[in-house]
């Protein structure tokens, strides 16, 4: 056994901790725990799990990480860091809200522009009217004061006056213009719901409404490991994150996605960069997350 397993099985022990209340702690298998203990990396899944097994076995027995990593450097296995091919971030192209006019709207300024000219039409052919009719009586009585050389003008004139205060001429009345209906107000774009729907042990559930998009970003402040599960259950990525590492998936594909986190404080998950609270007080725990899309109304 290496001074290490020593020293962790010490810690444990110290904690009153059993092999299967660890392994329910760290999510890490009873048979992996053990190889620990007796320094039998060559057992755990490759040099890179080792490390990452090692940490969380010692932060749940509250041993800091970091030195035991420094003092028992010659012992730890010393991982080749693979890269892993991350699925490419989509560029997605949100579909143009394209307005449409009503027909009774589009056709609006040809009905008033026509209305406004057959209202000047129709003044200009009463006044025509009126002023064929005023020429008319005029040379019909000239007609007859050169017949009847008796005719009294005067008398005439007080006639005619008289007549003038009956037949005066119509008022014209011009049909205001109708006012333009307002357009209506672009309908604002829906806001996303992610709501907590249960939790189960160290298991929470989400889901994600109201939305096209399930874009996800995860940022590292220190080491954790995390394995995402895609609608199927196969591993889309299981791996260990440093501080300052960025990683962003584009999931609008997919129904539902479970994040297996191994160190919650050293790691912000955003959805749709809005920040997902943590339900639960745990280093190490799943996230479940539903995606129902846009709602139909």
């Amino acid at each position: 056994m290496s001074e290490l397993g020593v020293r962790l099985k010490a810690a444990r022990e110290e904690k009153g901790y059993s092999l299967e209340e660890l392994q329910s702690i760290t999510k890490i298998q009873k048979r992996y725990l053990s190889a620990i203990e007796e320094g039998d990396f060559s057992r755990l899944p490759g040099d890179f799990y080792a490390r990452a097994f090692v940490k969380s076995y010692a932060d749940a027995v509250g041993i800091p990480s970091e030195m035991l990593f420094e003092e028992h450097r010659d012992e730890l296995p010393q991982p080749k860091r693979e890269k892993t091919d991350l699925p490419a971030r989509v560029n997605r192209s949100k579909p143009k809200m394209v307005k449409k006019k009503s027909k009774v709207m589009s056709f609006m300024p040809t009905l008033i522009a026509v209305l406004f000219i057959l209202a000047i039409a129709g003044v200009f052919w009463i006044l025509n009217q009126n002023s064929d009719t005023d020429e008319q009586q005029t040379g019909a009585s000239r007609e007859d004061v050169q017949a009847n050389p008796e005719f009294d003008i005067t008398d005439e004139l007080e006639e005619g006056l008289e007549e003038s205060g009956e037949d005066s001429e119509p008022e014209v009345e011009v049909e205001p213009e109708p006012e333009p209906e307002p357009e209506p107000e672009p309908e604002p774009e829906p806001e996303q719901v992610l709501e907590l729907d249960r939790t189960e042990g160290t298991n929470s559930y989400f889901i994600l409404s109201n939305t096209e998009e399930f874009d996800v970003r995860l940022e590292f402040s220190g080491d954790s490991w995390i394995q995402i599960n895609d609608s199927n259950n196969s591993a889309i990525i299981s791996q260990t994150f440093g501080d300052g590492d960025i990683e962003s998936f584009d999931f609008s594909d997919e129904s539902n996605i479970n994040f297996h986190l191994g160190r919650t404080i050293t790691l912000e998950i955003y959805i749709n960069d809005e920040l997902l609270e943590y339900p639960i007080d745990s280093i190490s725990q799943r996230i479940y997350i539903e995606f129902e899309g846009l709602s139909e109304e």
